[in-house]
């Protein structure tokens, strides 16, 4: 088989390859510009790993392989000078990993693969770095690597190299499952990125998940990886779970690590520590930070704990995933919770308890305090709704600041949202249940009600999914009726009287934040369909909505 390639000066290929049937190795020829081959050879494995080609000529090339013994996943190209604004190029993809689904437009999504968790969020050289689960070879589930996508105002993303790959005997066999799980980063001085990660091998004994790190030099790949936490803590009936580092520098100077986990009791936070100068080494576990009783033997996910600043000065807001939590009201599954309170280095203590986000398509929140204050970022999905038969397209949420004001947390957009906005000026959305065609299928809705307690109901026009925003006065509703048999949770709050609300409207996702992200609400909606219109009915003149023509991001 061949695959021809177009490619520029300077570049560098990544193919990802494995041996096919009983072959000792995969081996793939690039015969580059100016005729001369070079042998690409991979290991005998049963996943793909990548092989590397490095300041190659402009112009043609091609790629040829055996496909009876040599399978070939994925291929892209990169400028490693200016890949971080100008990101990769994808130069072949299969069936298997291939994204041809326009869903999600406005939102940072894989190039190719599958995505979940964010990790590693972090500001470093002038740009927004976001790390994420990821299987490049599959839009399903399996073994995990970290994606990579770099960004200049955290709306507008290039894709990057894929950061971390599995240990080699992790690829070898198909009978080792895990792989490079959650973890956050930690900027250095000397402009490098310290990662922190778990690496999950599902039959280690007697731990089956170690906190590892490594540094980046060049923001693109780490260097080599030592283990800094491999024994689960000491507690009374405490489970195996034990992952999700979230490392940063606590008000006590000393470097602080975050783990999720979970005992025969409670969900649990684990707070450790560590005196040396780059969190390298010398961590040792320092209590539960939180206890999060569940009689359903769950762990704490993805724990992550912000410093605020404004009215919240000298408060952090601690949040976490609970995995496998239901709500028996609403339906609704995997909820996140925020608990802002006071943390001295050592002790936490609530003073107010907030779900995260409404409509649970909100999940793994990874936040850090940026140079504009603090702000985070979540999958945009619910493990309750993957299913292994059927491939799941995803993405991520807008980024969203973490606002402490009038004694309550808010979680609005960053604002660099607006330069989504076509320059045309907003049209008004009558009040009479009149449709207002949607552009593609984006679009920002602004709505503001002429006192607090105005009900309105927002009808989104789907072809497949009924999709609407009811306020009754007293209850706000997202209704969400699916097609097909199988029903949907409730989404909803009470005893809330907004003011306000901006929508984000995407192919297949929508974001609702009511009084500036006071309450929100996100949604995936699991269609290439778009939404097509959407009609306001509401009292004339008692409210008033504009909606905003958008751009796909960059």
């Amino acid at each position: 088989m061949k695959i021809d390639l177009a490619v520029r000066h300077g570049e560098t290929l990544h193919v990802f390859q494995k041996p096919v049937g009983e072959a000792d190795a995969s081996r793939v020829t690039l015969t580059t510009a100016n005729g001369s081959t070079i042998l690409l050879a991979g290991p005998r494995s049963d996943d793909f790993t990548r092989s590397e080609a490095a300041d190659l000529e402009e112009g043609p090339a091609s790629l040829a392989f055996d496909p009876a013994a040599t399978d070939v996943s994925l291929v892209y190209a990169f400028d490693p000078a200016r890949v971080l604004d100008e990101g990769i190029r994808t130069l072949f993809t299969t069936g298997r990993n291939r994204q041809v689904s326009p869903r999600y437009r406005l939102h940072l999504a894989p190039p190719f693969g599958w995505m979940n968790d964010p990790n590693g969020l972090s500001e470093a050289g002038g740009r927004m770095h976001l790390f994420y689960q990821h299987y490049p070879h599959s839009l399903r589930w399996n073994t995990m690597h970290w994606g990579h996508a770099a960004s200049r105002n955290g709306i507008d993303w290039a894709d990057q190299p894929i950061f971390l790959l599995p240990r080699a005997e992790m690829l070898a066999s198909d009978a080792k499952t895990g792989g490079v799980f959650s973890g956050s980063a930690v900027p250095q001085a000397d402009g490098s990125l310290r990662v922190f990660y778990t690496d999950r091998e599902d039959d280690r004994t007697p731990n089956w998940e170690w906190q590892m790190t490594a540094v980046s030099t060049d923001l693109l790949a780490p260097g080599e990886a030592t283990p800094v936490v491999t024994e689960t803590p000491d507690l009374p009936g405490y489970r195996k779970d034990f992952r999700d580092p979230y490392v940063f520098k606590g008000p006590d100077g000393r470097w602080k690590m975050l783990l999720g986990g979970g005992d025969d009791r409670a969900a649990l936070v684990l707070l450790y520590e560590s005196d040396s100068a780059d969190g390298a080494e010398g961590w040792r576990f320092a209590g539960v930070l939180h206890s999060e009783p569940t009689t359903q033997k769950l762990p704490a996910e993805c724990p992550c704990m912000v410093a605020l600043d404004g009215e919240g000065d000298r408060l952090f807001v601690l949040i976490f995933g609970m995995l496998g939590s239901r709500d028996e009201v609403s339906r609704r599954r995997n909820m996140t919770i925020a608990l802002t309170g006071r943390f001295d280095g050592a002790r936490f203590t609530p003073i107010r308890r907030d779900e995260l986000d409404h409509g649970t398509d909100c999940y793994a929140f990874q936040g850090i305090v940026g140079a504009d204050g603090p702000f985070g970022i979540s999958w945009a999905a619910n493990w309750t709704d993957v299913f292994k038969e059927h491939d799941f397209p995803s993405c991520m949420t807008f980024p969203r600041r973490l606002v402490w004001s009038e004694g309550a947390l808010s979680t609005p957009p960053i604002e660099a949202v607006a330069e989504l906005r076509l320059p045309q000026p907003p049209r008004t959305i009558p009040a009479d249940a009149s449709p207002l065609p949607l552009a593609d299928g984006l679009g920002e809705v602004e709505i503001e009600l002429g006192e607090p307690g105005v009900p309105f109901r927002l009808v989104f026009d789907h072809p497949s999914f009924g999709v609407a925003l009811d306020y009754d006065g007293d209850k706000l509703e997202l209704d969400f009726v699916p097609p097909g048999k199988r029903p949907s949770p409730r989404y909803f709050i009470e005893d809330v009287r907004p003011t306000a609300l901006r929508l984000f409207i995407d192919v297949g996702l929508i974001e609702i934040f009511v009084d500036n992200g006071r309450f929100c609400f996100t949604k995936r909606i699991d269609s290439d369909e778009p939404i097509s219109a959407i009609r306001l009915d509401a009292p004339l003149a008692a409210a008033t909505a504009r909606l905003h023509d958008l751009r796909p991001r960059r």
